[in-house]
């Protein structure tokens, strides 16, 4: 397809569908965090449904890990020791990464690494003060669940005629 001299191919068509569908489903869900589905849905409407399938797992594993150990800090930080001082907690944020990565390569799911430890900065760092972080956690988990399906049911369709393999061999 082409609009105004750019050619529109199917992956492309595909995210811009699963995007939409996210972001629409949010709005069914009054979900405040669709943004995180969308992302999802970016990173997991690949060439092949193969690609997408092993993307979404790695995305599915690393969100998943990397949320509970930022809720996890959080509950640790919040009802055992509140760590006093912003720069400790820096420094603690940055030290946690060490066993996280371990465990990441200890799964061997190294190419995940990076997204677990944005997911685990997003919770800790960016939500930590929030009135309820935990609750922000689970809906970031369930609101990227929610991308990486649509992506999925998304990549199984053909779009304009595209020669881009859509289902696995």
């Amino acid at each position: 397809m082409k609009i105004s001299g750019l050619k529109v191919g199917g992956r492309t068509l595909k995210t811009v569908v699963a995007v939409f569908l996210c972001l629409l489903t949010g709005i069914v869900r009054k979900s405040d965090t669709a943004f995180y589905a969308a992302i999802a849905a970016v990173l997991c409407v690949q060439r092949t449904s193969e690609d997408s399938f092993r993307e979404a797992f790695n995305r599915e594993v690393t969100t998943v890990i990397g949320g509970i150990c930022g809720m996890l800090v959080l509950v640790f930080e919040r009802n055992i020791y509140c760590v006093p001082y912003e720069v400790s907690r820096c420094l603690l944020f940055s030290v946690l990464f060490i066993p996280i990565i371990n465990f990441f390569v200890l799964i061997k799911q190294e190419k995940g690494t990076f997204l677990m430890c944005v997911v685990f900065l997003c919770i800790t760092v960016t939500h930590g003060n929030d009135g309820n972080p935990l609750a922000f956690g689970i809906a970031r988990i369930i609101d990227t669940t929610v991308g990486i399906a649509i992506a999925l049911v998304i990549n199984q369709f053909s779009f304009c005629g595209s020669k881009e393999p859509s289902h696995m061999d």
